[in-house]
C-alpha cells in the first residue's frame, strides 16, 4: 500500500515539474517576442509639403460699389434710379364689323357690305367702310384693317341674321318688281339724264324744267344716307327705276347676288 502511494507521489511530482517547465518556456517566449517588438525601428512616413497659397488678387475699386451703395450712413442707399413707365392706355373696343351680303367677280371683285343700319354697297380692296379698311376677300374669308391690326373673319359669320321677316319679304317683293319696272321705264340705262327727263316719273320736291331739284333733307321717301351722298331705297318704296324726287334719281341694278337700289343725285 505504501509502495503505491510512493509511486503516485512520484507521478504527481513529475507532472508538476512538467507544468512548471511549460510555464517557464511560454514566459520566456513571450519575453523574447516583446523584446523583439520593442527593439524594432519604425520608419517615419514622409510628410508632403502643403500646397502653395494662391496669390493675393489686387484690389479694384469696382468691388466696393456694393458697399458704397448699401452704406448705412447715407440717406439713399440705392443708387439705382427706378423710372416708372407711364400707364398704358386701354385699347378702345373694336366696333361692330360690317355686314356681308355677297360679292361680284365681274371685272374687279366687289364685296357687298353695309355698316350698321345702312344700305349695302359694293366695296373694293382698299376702300374704307366705317372705321375699317377692306384689305382682301375671297369666297370663304374676308380681311379688314382696324387700328393697324388685321381682322380676319369668315364671310358666313358676317351675314345679317337679325332681319325682320316682314322687311325681308317686302324687300324681296320690291326686288322682284324692280327689273320689270326698270325695263318698262328705262329702256336705255346708259343715256344721259337729259334724255331721261321725258321718261321719268317725278314725285315732287320742286323739280325744275331740266329735271334737277334741290335736296329736301330728311325726306321719308329716301332710305339711309350713304357715304357717297346717295340714299338707299326704303323698303316701302315701290316707285320704278328712273323716278326723280328732290334732286335725286332712283336707279335699280340687277346683279348676280340680288337687286341694288339707290337714290343718286342728279348731275
Amino acid at each position: 500500500m505504501n509502495r503505491k502511494l510512493v509511486l503516485l507521489n512520484v507521478a504527481l511530482l513529475g507532472l508538476a515539474g512538467a507544468l512548471v517547465w511549460m510555464l517557464r518556456a511560454n514566459w520566456s517566449g513571450a519575453q523574447a517576442k516583446e523584446r523583439a517588438v520593442l527593439a524594432r525601428k519604425v520608419e517615419p512616413k514622409k510628410i508632403l509639403p502643403p500646397p502653395p497659397l494662391p496669390p493675393v488678387k489686387p484690389v479694384t475699386p469696382a468691388e466696393y460699389l456694393d458697399v458704397a451703395g448699401k452704406m448705412l450712413f447715407t440717406k439713399d442707399r440705392n443708387p439705382t434710379v427706378v423710372v416708372e413707365a407711364p400707364p398704358v392706355k386701354p385699347e378702345p373696343p373694336m366696333p361692330a364689323l360690317p355686314r356681308y351680303y355677297g360679292q361680284m367677280a365681274i371685272g374687279e371683285p366687289v364685296a357687298l357690305l353695309s355698316v350698321g343700319a345702312g344700305a349695302q354697297r359694293g366695296y373694293r380692296a382698299g376702300d374704307t367702310i366705317g372705321d375699317f379698311t377692306l384689305v382682301s376677300f375671297d369666297r370663304d374669308n374676308i380681311e379688314f384693317a382696324w387700328s393697324g391690326k388685321s381682322v380676319r373673319r369668315k364671310v358666313e359669320d358676317l351675314r345679317p341674321k337679325d332681319e325682320a321677316p316682314a322687311a325681308a319679304s317686302q324687300r324681296s317683293a320690291a326686288a322682284a318688281a324692280a327689273p320689270a319696272a326698270a325695263a318698262a321705264n328705262v329702256p336705255n340705262t346708259t343715256s344721259s339724264v337729259g334724255s331721261l327727263s321725258g321718261r321719268v316719273t317725278a314725285l315732287g320736291g320742286g323739280s325744275t324744267a331740266s329735271g334737277k331739284t334741290e335736296d329736301s333733307g330728311g325726306d321719308s321717301t329716301f332710305g339711309p344716307l350713304q357715304p357717297d351722298g346717295s340714299h338707299a331705297c326704303a323698303p316701302s318704296d315701290t316707285s320704278p327705276s328712273g323716278t326723280v324726287h328732290s334732286g335725286f334719281i332712283k336707279t335699280v341694278t340687277s346683279t348676280i347676288v340680288g337687286i341694288l337700289c339707290n337714290w343718286e343725285k342728279l348731275k
